[in-house]
């Protein structure tokens, strides 16, 4: 990236932090995004991530922010990626984080709303991040069944086994 003036959104979020470092560097700008995200300035990091010249540090940035932003904002984070070639991982992951909060427990869903997600539990389908992510954080038992059973990687299947094993999954849905 070869800017002489950083843009404004990145200025201010830069004079917001008290942050000083070359802007132009993506390394740099990288730090400072991570440290806005940490604070939670996110309004900041969005206007300031929307005009980067660098797509796929930008992108990062975006995918960064999706696991720190409440789930109601993710789709703002997605849309400042719609004309980008990263557009469709973006979203994926975005969906998977939906996935994994509510085989973890972070999103509550009603007994109904488990018994569908089991019926219609299909974690072949999943990315192998969302595997090993649930693996490690499920608290219903048939998700942590079903990884164990056929996880994609043997690390998957393991890590799954031992989470189940320790007992997250009990009583959380089921058992399976």
């Amino acid at each position: 990236m070869t800017r002489q003036e950083p843009a404004a959104d990145l200025s201010r979020l830069a004079r917001e932090l008290a942050f000083s470092g070359d802007l132009a560097d993506e390394h740099v700008r990288w730090a400072l995004y991570n440290q806005a995200l940490g604070r939670g300035l996110h309004d900041l990091v969005a206007a300031a991530v929307a005009e980067d010249d660098d797509q796929v540090m930008a992108s990062g940035v975006v995918v960064a922010a999706l696991e720190r932003v409440p789930s109601v904002d993710r789709a703002r984070w997605v849309a400042l990626t719609s004309d980008w070639t990263v557009a469709d991982f973006v979203a994926r992951r975005a969906a998977e984080l939906e996935i994994l909060e509510s085989v973890s427990g972070v999103v509550p869903v009603s007994d109904e709303g488990l018994r569908r997600a089991a019926d219609g539990l299909d974690v072949d389908g999943w990315s192998d991040w969302l595997q090993l992510r649930a693996a490690s954080s499920a608290r219903r038992a048939e998700v942590l069944d079903a990884l164990a059973a056929s996880g994609r990687t043997r690390r998957i299947r393991h890590v799954a086994a031992t989470t189940r094993g320790r007992g997250a999954g009990a009583g959380a849905g089921g058992e399976g």
